[in-house]
């Protein structure tokens, strides 16, 4: 078992949300709540789910209602580096036309 864990990085147009651990219903609610406050920021939505090292239901669950709200307030919601739970999930529930990926800014990228 991976906890669940988050950080939330400003890169002036966009939000970035890092997602570390498990993401499961026990995550659910704390992220529901962080993708819905970031959807209010006014810029668009980007989840690193490259830390990811599970993803059930209740996590996919989250990240559909974080892209609805990113959306109701005219933001985009775009996934980055998804890892093998993330995209294994993602395709499984034929939900991968929900969540276009991020290129990555230059600044962005590691080097």
């Amino acid at each position: 078992m991976n906890p669940f864990g988050h950080t939330v990085a400003d890169h002036g147009d966009h939000v970035r949300l890092v997602l570390v651990g498990d993401v499961d219903f026990a995550a659910h609610p704390v992220l529901v709540a962080q993708l819905v406050g970031l959807a209010g920021s006014g810029r668009a939505v980007v989840v690193d789910c490259a830390g990811v090292t599970f993803l059930d239901s209740m996590g996919l669950r989250a990240l559909v209602e974080g892209r609805a709200a990113a959306l109701d307030a005219g933001q985009t919601f775009e996934l980055a580096d998804p890892s093998v739970p993330v995209r294994r999930v993602i395709e499984l529930s034929g939900t991968a036309e929900l969540f276009p990926l991020w290129a990555p800014l230059a600044e962005e990228s590691e080097p």
